[in-house]
Order: C-alpha cells, then structure tokens, then sequence
C-alpha cells in the first residue's frame, strides 16, 4: 500500500514516454506496463476477497490474515471494510492524471478529481468513521481536511489569478496546511507512543462495545418503526375495508326500501306486487279525487262535465218513461186518438223531427243515446 501510488505513477511515466530505441528501454516499457496492469487487478481481487469473506471477518482468529489490508479498522460493516478500496481507486486515478501533459485540454481535471476525492473521503469519515477508535477517526478527519485545505490553497498560488495580494494569502494558507499536516502526524504518533499497545487495546474493546450497543439500539428502533408502520398500514386497511363494507350495507338497505316504497307511474302494481298494486290504485284515486299536489278540483272555476249532467239527466228521464210505462197504459190510449185525429192536420213527420230536433239541441248527447229508447216510447 506503501509503494501502490509511486509505482502507479512511474510505471505511467515511463508508458508515456516517446523514447524506446534500446532493449534496455524497450524491457523497462515491457516492466512498466505490467506493473501498472497489475495495480489495476490487484485491488479489484483484494476488495471481491474481503466482500466474498465478511463473514469470516467475524471471527478473531480468522480476522487477522486481513490486517494488512483493514489495520485498525472496524470489520463489522460492509461500509467500513470499504475504505481500503477507496484507498487503492483514489492513488490510481491520481497517479493517471498527473502524467498528463502540461498542454492537455483536461489538464484541469487533476485539480477537481484531487479535490472532490478529498471532499468525498471527508464525508465518508464523517457518515461511517470506519476505525476502531474515535481517536483515530479524528486524527485520519484531521489530516484529511489539512489536506484537503492544501489542495485549495495549491490551486490559488498557481496562475489561478493574477492578483499578488490573493497568491500571498494563498501561500500562507499552504504553509500553514503544510505545517498542519506534519504536526498532526507528529502528535498523534506520540499520543500513541505515550499511551501504550495496552491502553490502546483497551480503547479498542470499550469503543467496539459502545458501538455495538449503539448498532442494536438503532437496529431495534428500525425494527420497532418498521413494525409500527407495518401495523398503522394494517389497521388502516382494516378500517378501510370495514368503512367498504358499511358502505355496501347501507347502499343495499337504500335499495330495498327504495324498491319496496316506488312504484312505476304508469304500472303501479308492477314493482310492488298485489299489494303495491292497490297501494298505487288507490293513490291513483286520490289523486283523481283529491287533485294532484293537495289541489282539489273545487278550486278552479271551470264547469262540470257536460257528460256526466247529461247521463244525471238520461237517468231521470229514463225512470219517468218507465214509471208512464207500467201505470198509466190508458193516457197513453188517449193520446194515440187524439194524434189519429190530428193526422188530417198536422203531417207527424214534421212534428217529429222538429221535436228531435229541439231535443237534440238542448241535450245532443242523451239524443244519440236515447234514439232507440225514444222508439220504444213511441211505439207504446
């Protein structure tokens, strides 16, 4: 890990170079090659082991084959054991792009990859703090925002601006984070050295149970969520399918009243049956009673049927025919002679149809009605 990014680097450095006449340069280009090759599969293989074994990690007699790679870190998440792959990933790619030519169009490029790696790892010890100890996790925070600080203050005193008072701030921010960075690494190797490989174990052991605590309390409060939420989803579709089935209750209950009290207009006994039907034949008869709407018919000043005055009238002159015919058998004998007399005078015909006539006119109804009877009467 020590000799990843400058054997990275010079392997590039040699690619990139133009001259290859002698064997000698040709076996060094050959050497270069493969090096660099093989910086490229070693850590892919590392970090696919580690993945394919974080199960074993578990284990503290299995663990320690893999302390080369995950020295004082902390082996009980994926996202920890991770950091020896950024580790490899951020030296490679930086090693690539500082072989790149002065006149490059994507020179810039070594500026934002350096810096937004910087960033990203900060961020990464930040969210996970993958080390044993919090001590280590502050001092690794530490170099890598001195670092990060100098990579910005880099950038500044090159050719950034032109300005003399900007490039002289500039380099004080780069002495300074220079300074920082070597008095950070100078004091943490003595608290180290001063604390002990026994106190620093012991560091280990009772931040690892801390940690451990705090994963089970967080794991039981996401359980303890997701078992709250999954029940708030069953309680509300348990009310959401009684609220269904009140609805269908209520609609069905809505339905038989409404199929038992209505009835067709036009076919009041139709939906209702027998019952239904009378109920609707008397309401019909109410309606032709009483009126409709709670009107009845005295309200309004029109005149009754001629009809119905004219059978009133047939009903009466029907009965005094029949009461001439049955008691007096001799006026109507009487009556006979005195039109036999009168015959010589009067033509009947005339007379009898100047009374149809004038019959007609006051009752034209009861007189097409009345025809035949009136027959009858003269044929007594």
């Amino acid at each position: 890990m020590l000799c990843y990014f400058g054997a990275t680097f010079f392997s590039l450095m040699k690619i990139m170079e133009d001259n290859n006449s002698n064997g000698t340069r040709k076996a060094l280009l050959l050497i270069s090659y493969i090096i660099f090759i093989v910086n490229i599969i070693i850590p892919i293989l590392l970090t696919t082991l580690i993945f394919r074994r974080f199960e074993i990690l578990k284990v503290k007699e299995a663990k320690q084959s893999f302390n080369t790679l995950l020295l004082k870190i902390d082996k009980s998440s994926k996202w920890r054991i991770i950091n020896p792959t950024y580790f490899f990933a951020r030296r490679l790619l930086t090693a690539i792009l500082l072989t790149l030519p002065i006149d490059n169009t994507f020179i810039f490029l070594q500026y934002v990859f350096i810096l937004m790696s910087s960033h990203a790892y900060i961020l990464y010890m930040v969210a996970f703090k993958p080390f044993q100890t919090s001590s280590i996790n502050s001092y690794v925070l530490a170099n890598e925002t001195f670092y990060s600080a100098l990579i910005i203050a880099i950038f500044i005193f090159s050719d950034a601006t032109p300005e003399r008072n900007i490039k002289f701030g500039a380099g004080v921010a780069l002495i300074t984070s220079l300074i920082l960075i070597i008095v950070g690494n100078l004091a943490y190797n003595l608290f180290v050295l001063i604390r002990g490989p026994v106190n620093l174990k012991q560091d280990i052991n009772e931040q690892k149970l801390k940690r451990a605590e705090k994963e089970a309390l967080e794991r039981a409060e996401d359980e303890e969520r997701k078992l709250k939420k999954k029940k708030e989803e069953e309680e509300f579709t348990k009310l959401h399918d009684e609220t269904q089935n009140l609805s269908q209750q209520d609609n069905t209950a809505n339905g038989t009243t409404l199929g038992n009290t209505t009835h067709d207009p036009m076919n009041p006994g139709k939906k209702g049956g027998k019952k239904g039907g009378k109920k609707g034949k008397g309401q019909d008869d109410d309606v032709a009673e009483g009126g409709i709407g709670g009107v009845n018919d005295s309200d309004f000043s029109q005149p009754k049927s001629k009809h119905r005055r004219n059978d009133k009238e047939k009903a009466k002159q029907d009965d005094v025919v029949d009461g001439q015919i049955g008691g007096e058998e001799q006026a109507e004998g009487e009556t006979r002679k005195k039109r036999r007399r009168k015959k010589k005078t009067v033509d009947p015909d005339a007379v009898e149809s100047a009374g149809q006539e004038s019959e007609r006119n006051e009752n034209p109804v009861d007189s097409q009605e009345k025809g035949p009877e009136k027959q009858d009467k003269d044929y007594f």
